[in-house]
């Protein structure tokens, strides 16, 4: 059996370098041949828990398994079939986490990427992993808070992906627990950030727009009409109803 892997590993190899050298691209087309019950199996594993349909993850496994083409090194030890296997599962990863991070509200998004900025500043300062702690204060939200927020990222859909049937990663994370360390002057605590956006969320795409244009765009009632179509009085019937939407909303924590 030994022999036999050898023997493949030594052909994909020749395939590897015909397209390098030359240019070859039925020499890339033959590995994908030969590597499609690799790709088959890793795309099947997650067709099933994520939702997303097999055609399309089979596009972002080709991307992996070029990857793995591009990117073995020819005098490696190990095998292309496994290092194409981690590079396949990997970019099917990176794929699910960064749809995730869409799906994810603003404040989220905004969050996360301040922790994984953090995690990686601090870990290059500190030579180690930084300690929960450590970020926390760095990104001024409380240890439980960087919890809740790793838990809504991972928890709720990588790790769940590899468990059959649910497991903890089902958990929904407690918004409550995110908070901030301490107030900043002229920033939004993170809760009240948190709360607002929920706010905005229930409101109609119309609301939306046009609370946006009003406080944030800084425009007229009648500046906002001329730009949605709307007579200026509709547009301060609106607001008022937004106002009232929100004020009802955060009123309620």
């Amino acid at each position: 059996m030994a022999v036999i892997q050898h023997v493949e590993n030594d052909h994909v190899v020749r395939l590897i370098r015909a397209y390098r050298e030359e240019g070859d691209r039925r020499a890339v087309e033959r590995i994908f041949v030969t590597h499609g019950k690799i790709l088959n199996h890793i795309i099947r594993r997650y067709s099933s828990s994520s939702g997303e349909s097999y055609e399309d993850l089979l596009q972002v496994g080709y991307v992996g398994l070029i990857k793995a083409v591009n990117g073995y090194k020819i005098d490696s030890k190990a095998k292309f079939s496994s290092y194409a296997y981690a590079m396949i599962d990997g970019e099917l990863r990176h794929h699910f986490r960064d749809t995730a991070l869409v799906r994810k509200p603003r404040w989220a998004r905004s969050l996360y990427s301040r922790i994984s900025d953090a995690t990686t500043r601090l870990t290059g300062e500190l030579g180690r992993p930084p300690l929960i702690e450590e970020i926390a204060k760095e990104v001024n939200v409380t240890p439980e808070g960087v919890i809740e927020v790793m838990k809504l990222f991972f928890d709720t859909n990588i790790a769940s992906l590899d468990s059959p049937g649910g497991s903890e990663g089902d958990e929904e994370p407690n918004l409550s627990a995110i908070k901030s360390l301490q107030y900043e002057a002229f920033s939004l605590p993170i809760e009240d950030r948190i709360l607002l956006e929920q706010g905005m969320e229930s409101l109609s795409e119309l609301q939306r727009k046009v609370v946006y244009l009003f406080f944030y765009k800084d425009l007229s009632q009648t500046e906002i009409g001329k730009r949605l179509g709307l007579p200026q009085r509709k547009v301060s019937r609106i607001i008022a109803s937004s106002m009232k939407s929100l004020k009802e909303r955060l009123g309620r924590r």
